[in-house]
């Protein structure tokens, strides 16, 4: 995945980790191995996957595109009255999309873990462009648990500029004046260009 994904995904990691009144004991980046019953609630950021789409003609200049990027937050709980559990995590990732969605400098994009002079701070992502809720109820054995999954897609542009090895030193120039003859000498003209 690109590092624009995983600044995404570190950057909502760093926000949950500071956020007050959510009480999870297990916090991932990965979705393996499986949370254990001593590890619940446990909550999940993940990158599900990224689509570079053109941004503009696909075959004009150097490639472009319009990445949308999808984080998925998983929160499951369990041991507890499937009304309990529903209510808790709903409560929860409302919590979770509420602290995201309405502090600025996420919002702004700005990655906080960056000095202000850095130009890898601004931006995060351009726009959020989608927000889905899934709601899992998987039965263990006798135990009840639930899971709500959050998947939030982030659109920012990717471009990708080509690496050319040379330097341009210098343009050499040779014309002819219009209706010339075969046998009139071209006019040649060079340019030297600075180099920095």
């Amino acid at each position: 995945m690109s590092t624009d994904a995983l600044r995404i995904r570190d950057g909502i990691v760093e926000r949950l980790r500071a956020l007050p009144g959510l009480p999870v004991m297990t916090l991932r980046t990965q979705p393996v191995p499986q949370l254990q019953e001593d590890e619940l609630p446990g909550l999940l950021v993940v990158i599900m996957g990224e689509t570079l789409s053109p941004d503009g003609d696909a075959n004009a200049g150097p490639p472009r595109f319009e990445a949308d990027i999808m984080i998925g937050i998983s929160l499951v709980e369990g041991y507890d009255t499937p009304e309990r559990i529903d209510g808790d995590i709903d409560e929860m990732i409302t919590l979770i999309e509420t602290a995201l969605l309405t502090d600025p400098t996420f919002v702004r994009g700005v990655d906080p873990s960056k000095p202000e002079d850095d130009p890898e701070r601004y931006p995060l992502f351009e726009a959020v462009t989608r927000l889905q809720r899934r709601r899992l109820f998987p039965q263990d054995g006798e135990t009840y648990l639930g899971e709500l999954r959050v998947e939030i897609t982030f659109t920012k542009r990717v471009s990708f500029e080509p690496v050319i090895p040379d330097v341009l030193e210098h343009v050499v120039i040779t014309a002819r004046p219009a209706g010339a003859g075969p046998g009139t000498p071209g006019i040649g003209l060079s340019i030297d260009i600075p180099t920095t």
